[in-house]
């Protein structure tokens, strides 16, 4: 029996007991639908994270701190899960930022592939505010590198250098807060930046300054709806005043972490394992992917397991099905012995029809998943995420389409095989005598 006669004799076994065969591949469609749609939508949100991490860290950068644990990830790095890390010699059990010596920061810049090396600039901004209104918004302005720039995408304006002193880039959201109808519309307006220092505790006044700048540029829409990107040179001015430290940048007090630039993406693990050598902290984008690679693989697993649960109690039901027709078709089976048909032809036939039921419910699955997560993309997009119109909330890879046929198909093979031995052990003289 050929390839084809075989499946052509096992769909048509399964057409002559349709209702029966009918609820034994629905409930495949079931397991098979949920495993698909769940996983999309992990694939979906993990996919627009990626997205949103690339976006602000590029693959050629690694970030260095003095503090060995600064940039710990991962699961035990967030207390959950693991060991309680143990704390050696004056180190600090809490957020723990200390300046990197002057001998340090040459060690790095020594470094082969170091192209430059930044001071990341830490700073936290009171409030924003046109230049002639009062309303006040809040804000988290971030002083970038000229290169981290080349992540930035702008609807409006331009870019601008290290040394440029009072130019900006708002967020996108700023334009419905200002009022302005058009991203053209923003350019050229000052704005007023509000910045407290950080030394007041439990609400008590303390000192701020205005800072004016004028806006340059208008960034796409992103999560990051706050955001005003200035220069370095703003940014450190800006930083020393809300450290209330003078020195702050400088030889006297240097910066607590780098943003160190190599000369290729191809050397940023290099570099990094270099200056963990030399007893500091690294993080790159790598590590970033990475740890959200492994949560939202756990919450896919978890996800998963829904369907496979479906897919455990469908194979009951293919089990259930196949040996109810072995029962009825004894006298077949017995006429088939009879004229030759070995038990192996047999055992295959029958497996043949337990593939045919996985198959036929993990397409249809796969193709009622597609379209649910198709229409949730679609309905999501036009509601509440409008605004985000890069972001695909249900993903279907090409690997998931096949693997997911493959799995039901090979979950209910296996089901298959415990009738498929018992249809194949009948003696036939019995089998023709059977009533």
């Amino acid at each position: 029996m050929s390839f084809l006669d075989l499946l052509r004799t096992a769909f048509s076994n399964l057409r002559r007991r349709k209702l029966r065969s009918s609820l034994t591949i629905l409930a495949i469609v079931i397991g098979a639908g949920l495993v698909s749609l769940l996983v999309s939508l992990g694939i979906g949100m993990q996919g627009f994270l990626t997205d949103q991490v690339r976006s602000v860290v590029r693959s050629d950068v690694v970030m260095v701190a003095s503090n060995p644990d600064l940039f710990q990830l991962g699961l035990d790095g967030m207390g959950i899960g693991g060991k309680p890390q143990q704390i050696s010699g004056n180190q600090s059990g809490g957020f723990n930022l200390e300046p990197l010596t002057t001998q340090e920061i040459q060690e790095v810049q020594a470094l082969k592939h170091v192209e430059r090396i930044d001071p990341f600039i830490i700073l936290q901004a009171d409030s924003v505010r046109l230049k002639d209104s009062q309303t006040r918004f809040r804000t988290d302005v971030t002083p970038q590198p000229e290169y981290d720039m080349e992540l930035i995408k702008l609807v409006a304006g331009r870019k601008f250098a290290d040394q440029t002193h009072g130019e900006c880039i708002i967020a996108n959201q700023y334009l419905d807060v200002f009022g302005f109808n058009s991203p053209n519309e923003a350019l050229g307006q000052e704005v007023i930046i509000r910045v407290k220092q950080a030394v007041s505790l439990f609400g008590l006044p303390a000192q701020a300054n205005e800072y004016s700048f004028i806006i340059v540029g208008v960034t796409e829409k992103t999560l990051t709806s706050t955001e005003i990107i200035v220069s370095l040179t703003d940014g450190e001015a800006m930083s020393r005043f809300w450290a209330n430290t003078p020195d702050l940048y400088t030889e006297k007090i240097p910066p607590a972490i780098l943003e160190v630039k190599v000369d290729g993406s191809q050397y940023t693990d290099q570099v990094a394992r270099e200056v963990k050598s030399l007893g500091l902290s690294t993080v790159t984008a790598t590590d970033m992917l990475g740890i959200i690679g492994t949560i939202f693989g756990i919450v896919k697993a978890i996800l998963s397991a829904f369907g496979l649960i479906a897919l455990a109690v469908a194979s009951l039901s293919i089990v259930n099905t196949l040996i109810m027709s072995v029962y009825e078709r004894t006298r077949e089976i017995g006429v088939m012995k009879a004229v030759g048909a070995s038990k192996g032809t047999i055992r295959i036939l029958f497996t043949a029809e337990g593939a045919a039921i996985g198959l036929l419910g993990g397409a249809i699955g796969v193709a009622i998943a597609y379209l649910l997560g198709f229409a949730i993309d679609r309905i999501a997009r036009a509601t509440f995420l409008k605004d985000f119109q890069t972001i695909h909330v249900s993903v279907f890879p090409w690997w998931l389409i096949i693997g997911v046929i493959a799995l039901t198909t090979v979950i209910a093979t296996l089901a298959a095989l415990y009738p498929a031995h018992r249809a194949a052990r009948l003696d036939p003289i019995e089998s023709l005598r059977y009533e």
